[in-house]
């Protein structure tokens, strides 16, 4: 079997495993298993050629990671007190790692078949608890060091205690972030079960991520700016940030203004972790055996939806075709509960941004003057963000657990195979992107009042033509005939980057023109007479 360097790392800590009466040898061997079938696994499986042997796609993505991880490695660099700007890491670091960790990672915790395959050889629940979580961190602990890989070398210039402090404190953070959300997990496996429990996981991991980039913005206010210069003020409430927790520790190795706060946090940075550990490893039995609650798969009865659904396609569709695959798509996306929990929080997170930007720029004058400077801005065209932060949908459908049913487009009497992908574009546009998008509009509304609409409309329709560019610029694929990967993450990010261009042409186009309603009519007109001419050669398809 093949060997891993990996694995020769792990056999360091072989006696810790054991002290918590954890089988190290069969631990080893799951996890030695799990690594090769990671390496041979084939991201696209329909009209494929090519064979692919021992290449495990996460590898590729780091890089995409470690560009991510450039942007915030200056902030190590700048010349301020050492909690500032290593709490501003951390915060940007633990919502990197999150948002991965919920939409790759998961799916692995709440893995029921290691239960029902492994588990009846003899192998008990700690072990096998452990071979998952040990799995996932190594994954994790790889994705972070491509994120954190600047900012290390930059660490470098602080000496090698500053460096070896930074990339404890990355680990730690890992640990906690891992161990926390299983935790979390555990709470809702044992309130709650059948299709409620399924429905509060997917709750949950919005609330989870959304909870931490709110939190990004009690950490930035956590310091003043004075003079040019920032100040921090040690606050009681500090200690119920744990980004601050691991950047009070930069303070202690410099001596720079230490305190009783800062001692307090830095006790946390390191308490935290091991408890939680302490406390994951005792409800262990209890986690694998309240897993078993999502072996219920029945749905809900979505009889008054999907009629409502099927009456929308006959209007958007144009063609049987292109009304049977909305249909489909629509279908399969009320039921995939993986796809929800790959996709819900990114887009939750997009309709989120502008309102959490704009709370942000408070500036502690009254909320009916802030208010009222608000309604005098453009601030609306923020809604951008939740333009940018949708386009990997349209990739994503390609996804599915049950990809192997592929094989029903190579039988199936499709006439235009362009129908497909038309029928996949408006029904993930229906069932994903305008239910978003509507509840963002009301929040806009109630800010801006009713003339804003038509700047909403005109946002609604670069989202359709931004989706529109995004799908014919990237790879195609038939909807759900791919297997989902743990370097899903780092594709979308990809996607966004190419994405920016034509989402920041229209946002400036419709700033420029936002001024007048007249023009503003008339872009947006302009607009959809663009979708209608292009509309065909995007979705013409020639191989």
């Amino acid at each position: 079997m093949k060997e891993f360097y990996i694995l020769k790392i792990l056999d360091l800590f072989k006696g810790i495993y054991k002290s918590f009466g954890i089988n190290y040898e069969i631990m080893r061997l799951i996890i030695q298993s799990k690594l090769i079938i990671d390496s041979r696994r084939e991201p696209n499986t329909v009209n494929s050629d090519r064979e692919v042997k021992d290449k495990n796609y996460f590898y590729n993505s780091l890089i995409v990671y470690a560009i991510t991880g450039l942007c915030s490695a200056p902030l190590i660099a700048m010349d301020i007190n050492p909690i500032i700007k290593m709490s501003l890491y951390f915060s940007f670091f633990m919502i990197m790692i999150l948002s991965v960790f919920i939409s790759d990672f998961s799916s692995v915790i709440l893995d029921i078949n290691d239960k029902d395959i492994i588990a009846t050889k003899g192998v008990d629940n700690k072990t096998l608890n452990a071979a998952k979580i040990t799995h996932i961190f190594i994954y994790i602990s790889l994705l972070s060091l491509a994120i954190c890989g600047g900012g290390l070398i930059i660490s470098i210039r602080y000496g090698v205690k500053f460096s070896l402090l930074f990339l404890v404190s990355i680990f730690l953070i890992d640990i906690l972030m891992i161990i926390v959300t299983a935790i979390m997990y555990f709470v809702i496996l044992k309130l709650f079960s059948g299709e409620k429990l399924k429905d509060m996981l997917n709750a949950f991991q919005i609330l989870f991520l959304l909870l931490f980039i709110i939190g990004y913005q009690f950490v930035a206010r956590a310091f003043t700016f004075v003079d040019l210069k920032f100040i921090y003020e040690p606050k009681m409430w500090n200690i119920l940030i744990p980004p601050m927790w691991f950047g009070a520790n930069f303070n202690l190795i410099k001596g720079t203004e230490v305190n009783i706060i800062i001692k307090i946090m830095s006790i946390l940075s390191l308490a935290i972790p091991i408890i939680s550990i302490i406390i994951y490893i005792k409800l262990v039995p209890s986690f694998e055996y309240n897993l078993q609650k999502l072996n219920d798969n029945t749905y809900k009865n979505t009889k008054i939806k999907e009629s409502i659904s099927f009456k929308i396609s006959k209007i958007l569709c144009k063609n049987q075709e292109e009304k049977v695959f909305f249909d489909f798509v629509y279908s399969v996306l009320s039921k995939d509960r993986d796809f929800k929990t790959k996709i819900y929080p990114s887009l939750a997170v997009g309709a989120l941004m502008p309102f959490i930007m704009m709370l942000s720029m408070y500036d502690g004058q009254g909320i009916e003057n802030y208010m009222i400077s608000i309604r005098e801005s453009s601030y609306y065209l923020m809604s951008y963000l939740g333009v940018l932060i949708s386009q990997n949908i349209i990739t994503t459908i390609k996804f599915s657990n049950q990809y192997e049913a592929a094989w029903i487009y190579d039988i199936l009497p499709i006439k235009d195979k362009k129908n497909i992908y038309i029928g996949m574009f408006k029904g993930s546009i229906y069932k994903l992107i305008l239910p978003i998008f509507i509840v963002m509009s009301i929040g806009f509304i109630i800010i801006f009042r009713d003339n804003v609409i038509i700047h909403l409309t005109v946002v609604f329709v670069s989202i359709i033509i931004t989706s529109m560019i995004t799908f014919k610029f990237n790879e195609k694929k038939l909807p759900f005939s791919s297997e989902y990967t743990n370097a899903n993450a780092a594709s979308n990010i990809v996607i966004m980057l190419k994405s920016m261009l034509p989402v920041g042409i229209l946002a400036l186009i419709h700033f420029l023109v936002s001024k007048s309603m007249l023009y503003t009519c008339i872009y947006l007109i302009v607009l959809l007479l663009f979708i209608k001419l292009i509309w065909n050669k995007v979705f013409t398809i020639y191989n």
